[in-house]
């Protein structure tokens, strides 16, 4: 079994490599990147975090939407015209902080001001594992977002892969 550390060097060549690739083996790449990243994360979980940040992208959102869930996830009406009605159920059932960012940079400070035990990243592959080598230090999973028709408008989760995240990190 290789160290925390040495993964985490691996992880950001593993990165690197997918800026090179054809577009094709880039996302075979991304998504063991994902995998393993995220069973890594699992396996080195010493004690059970208490202080969980949620980290959605704005994209997530019905795009005509005109309610700012960016200044408070709160201001979500709760239509189900997507899916952040699903993720405020699940925010109260696992006493997660919430934050919805609209890139990377934004997403990072939401991350170094918190300071969480454990971040629930959700995003396209790409932003996901770049997010992930910008936040080192942080303990990340990563769950990618669904590309419905066009990237970054209304895309889409899986809320079982989330809650099933959480469950294996409550013990359950």
């Amino acid at each position: 079994m290789i160290s925390f550390t040495i993964y985490r060097k691996l992880f950001k060549v593993g990165s690197l490599l997918t800026q090179i690739l054809p577009e094709k083996l880039a996302l075979k790449l991304l998504n063991i990147i994902i995998k393993k990243n995220n069973s890594v994360i699992l396996k080195n979980l010493k004690n059970k975090p208490t202080k969980i940040l949620l980290l959605l992208p704005k994209c997530l959102q019905y795009f005509s939407c005109n309610k700012n869930i960016i200044e408070s996830i709160d201001n979500c009406q709760q239509c189900g015209r997507c899916k952040i009605k699903n993720i405020l159920q699940l925010s109260k059932k696992y006493n997660l902080i919430i934050k919805v960012a609209t890139g990377g940079k934004l997403a990072k400070m939401y991350v170094e001001q918190i300071s969480p035990d454990l971040v629930i990243a959700v995003a396209c592959k790409p932003e996901l594992v770049i997010g992930i080598s910008n936040v080192d230090g942080y303990k990340v999973i990563a769950v990618p977002n669904i590309i419905v028709n066009k990237p970054c408008i209304n895309t889409d989760v899986e809320i079982k892969e989330i809650e099933s995240f959480l469950q294996c990190i409550a013990g359950e």
